[in-house]
């Protein structure tokens, strides 16, 4: 890239996020740069993790990871998760705290983030990071570069991104409720723009493009899964392992052909 700034755009996905482990370990090996790095819920833990340029810490954390890493306890009654989202989408305040709740206890998540991000690191990384939150009380977007997360906050915005609502619970800081940012954007393409990009790559976890309208752009290498990649919590290891390979080998594909 000669001119401008290029972001690398991750989509929110659960354990599909997989994929976007094997997209960085082909970038690495064609030493394709980045200067930004934009993220929405697992979207926002990848590009910690890549502003923080620890691909061998980042391929560990994946290839070794398991349901317990991030959940216990989850509760099973029939039509909870169904039910809980449409008193959310009908009302403009917290009423239950079930909504607050969430479906599982989601500590170990919260454990997780705290022992795999340095937010010193990403602070000091000359990479710019950015993410994306929602306030639950009036579903108010907020897409945030680090110089914008106030000191000692950054994992709780992180945490607040990945707050899968209603499966994990809503995320308190400083008073207010926050929810996964797939609420607003699960691609934060606009975030990238907003933060000085001319150039994009975007990682895409489902094989229909959410934002198609870039798909086609001269500045943007779009990728999508040249395979379904599962479910959002598939924890299963060959699944990860293949979810990788396939981030890793459709990016060499990409790049190979031009970038069409």
């Amino acid at each position: 890239m000669k001119n401008g700034k290029r972001a690398v755009v991750l989509s929110g996905g659960g354990t599909k996020g997989a994929y976007e482990i094997g997209v960085w370990r082909a970038l690495r090996e064609l030493s394709v740069d980045y200067q930004i790095v934009t993220g929405t819920s697992i979207g926002s833990i990848n590009g910690a993790m890549m502003a923080m340029g620890d691909y061998e810490k980042a391929y560990q954390v994946w290839n070794h990871m398991v349901m317990e890493d991030l959940m216990q306890n989850p509760r099973r009654e029939k039509g909870f998760f169904r039910s809980a989202a449409e008193a959310f989408l009908q009302t403009n305040k917290i009423r239950r705290k079930k909504l607050i709740d969430g479906a599982v206890d989601n500590s170990p998540f919260r454990d997780f983030v705290e022992d795999h991000i340095d937010e010193e690191k990403v602070r000091a990384s000359e990479v710019d990071y950015g993410l994306v939150t929602v306030r639950a009380r009036d579903r108010k977007p907020f897409a945030l570069k680090k110089s914008e997360i106030p000191q000692g906050l950054l994992k709780e915005y992180i945490i607040a991104s990945s707050s899968v609502f209603p499966v994990f619970p809503m995320h308190q800081i400083r008073g207010e409720y926050y929810i996964d940012g797939m609420y607003y954007d699960n691609l934060p393409i606009k975030l990238a723009v907003s933060m000085g990009a001319s150039e994009l790559i975007v990682v895409d976890l489902h094989q229909k493009p959410q934002h198609a309208e870039y798909a086609g752009a001269a500045n943007v290498l779009y990728l999508t899964p040249s395979e379904d990649l599962g479910g959002i919590l598939q924890f299963d290891h060959e699944k990860i392992e293949s979810n990788m390979e396939m981030g890793y080998q459709d990016t060499i594909r990409k790049f190979s052909i031009g970038r069409t």
